[in-house]
């Protein structure tokens, strides 16, 4: 029998970012050093907002002003090709007063424009660096009450990246360079007393999340490498086969949210939030095909529905592994690849058993026995949208489904309750829906604190309106 190979876990090499480390200290990102990819991948749309503290001249002293920055991020990016962030944008609410002074003295009106410079911190694994990213404002007009609204543009060079996994951009705190923009004829300088002598470096307020986002590096496969491992050289029978050239990272606490529906019963099983555990990203650098794994155990859920169309009917649900008599660990995994979209997809098929206990019918307990499960497997064929160091919101096929077998073992004190389970619920176009939301990239002491695309959406909230309106189930 040949032996299993675990995967192995290789360090992570060292980042470099905006051509910030050169070649001849182990850098393996900078700009220009990498040809452009033969198309744009997808992007996705990256907020973060942050407080900051500025320390403005005497006698106004340091202020707090909110940060909002925009970007669009490429949804993945692969090794030997550049990433591009786009629509980068600062936005932030400047006091009246603090306004009011970059003026000439004594006036109540004018405009304000400048510079603004503002960093990103770029993270893989323990190596970070940071690309500076000069930004404009354009000349704006101060309202005629109240603070000025100031919009701060700018490009991000090209980053080229040569090292899989996850790559986090967080922003950092702006130095802000303001001044008055001159009145029509006068000099193109504004006056010394209408500008400040320097930037004004302002500081990150403590404890706060500052991730704009999050883009996954798959590697780039080498030509002829599945070819080669199809074509290679006859081993002995003793020989083990070489192990994978892999690149695995840990994927840190993942929540699961599932949802199944049973066409026959007309019923919806909304189970309590799961954890994924022992989760890897594993990818073949030379094939990269990649994968994730790990392990769950659902909590079983209680749901109410109407058997035979009018039997007011409550039972408990639980999704169980093959070996459910010796564990409650499901074993969870499954291949990555990219659509014909851009994106990331996940898709693996899933073997459970389901379980009822704990029914009821009109509100009368009904004894189903200690092991009234499903006669075999069910059988979950399940892909969708999937990052890794994100979110995935993967379900089975909208028009097929999954098929719910028939039951056995249900009933007590000589009761088959079996056929009467079994006529209510086994056939086909049943669904199951699987939204996973990872907290790897955030190390807040809070999880609410968490990027937002890392959190499942507060129920009620208008996230969680947005979600399900986006996508229907």
């Amino acid at each position: 029998m040949p032996r299993r190979l675990r995967p192995r876990s290789v360090t992570v090499t060292a980042l470099a970012a905006a051509g910030l480390l050169s070649a001849a200290n182990g850098a393996l990102t900078g700009v220009g050093s990498a040809a452009p990819a033969p198309a744009a991948p997808p992007e996705k749309a990256a907020t973060a907002s942050v407080s900051v503290t500025c320390p403005f001249a005497d006698p106004l002293g340091s202020r707090k002003l909110t940060v909002e920055t925009s970007a669009t991020l490429p949804t993945q990016a692969k090794t030997g090709t550049s990433a591009t962030i786009g629509r980068y944008s600062a936005q932030f609410s400047l006091p009246r007063d603090v306004a009011l002074s970059l003026l000439p003295a004594g006036a109540t009106t004018g405009s304000l424009q400048g510079a603004v410079q503002l960093a990103l911190t770029v993270h893989q694994g323990e190596r970070s660096d940071q690309i500076p990213v000069p930004l404009t404002v354009a000349p704006t007009p101060l309202p005629e009450t109240g603070d000025v609204t100031l919009t701060a543009t700018g490009a991000v060079p090209e980053i080229a990246i040569n090292t899989v996994g996850a790559v986090t951009f967080d922003v950092t705190a702006p130095k802000l360079a303001l001044a008055a923009v001159p009145a029509p004829g006068a000099t193109a300088t504004p006056a010394p007393e209408a500008a400040p002598a320097q930037p004004i470096a302002c500081t990150l307020d403590p404890d706060q999340q500052t991730t704009l986002g999050t883009v996954l590096v798959l590697p780039t496969a080498k030509p002829g490498a599945e070819q080669k491992a199809a074509l290679g050289a006859k081993a002995a029978l003793d020989d083990e086969p070489p192990p994978p050239n892999e690149y695995t990272v840990p994927l840190g606490l993942i929540t699961i949210m599932t949802k199944s529906t049973v066409a026959r019963l007309g019923a919806t099983v909304t189970a309590d939030p799961a954890f994924l555990l022992n989760a890897f990203f594993t990818v073949d650098i030379d094939t990269a095909a990649s994968r994730v794994s790990g392990a769950a155990i659902f909590k079983p859920a209680t749901t109410s529905f109407l058997g035979f169309g009018f039997v007011p009917v409550t039972a408990t649900v639980e999704f169980l592994p093959l070996d459910y008599k010796n564990s409650k660990m499901i074993e969870v995994g499954g291949g990555l690849f990219t659509g014909d979209d851009g994106f990331t997809y996940l898709r693996t098929e899933l073997k459970v058993m389901g379980k009822l206990s704990g029914a009821k019918i009109n509100g009368v307990p009904l004894d189903v026995g200690p092991d009234c499960v499903t006669s075999e497997p069910v059988s979950l064929e399940i892909t969708g949208p999937y990052d890794p160091f994100t979110t995935g919101h993967v379900r089975t096929d909208p028009e097929k489904g999954f098929y719910l077998p028939p039951f056995r073992g249900c009933g007590a004190d000589g009761q088959d309750l079996t056929p009467l389970l079994s006529g209510m619920s086994t056939g086909w176009g049943n669904q199951a829906f699987i939204d996973t939301y990872n907290l790897n990239g955030c190390t807040e002491p809070d999880h609410t604190n968490c990027p937002p695309d890392t959190l499942p959406p507060i129920p009620g909230s208008a996230a969680a309106a947005k979600k399900a309106a986006a996508k229907p189930r």
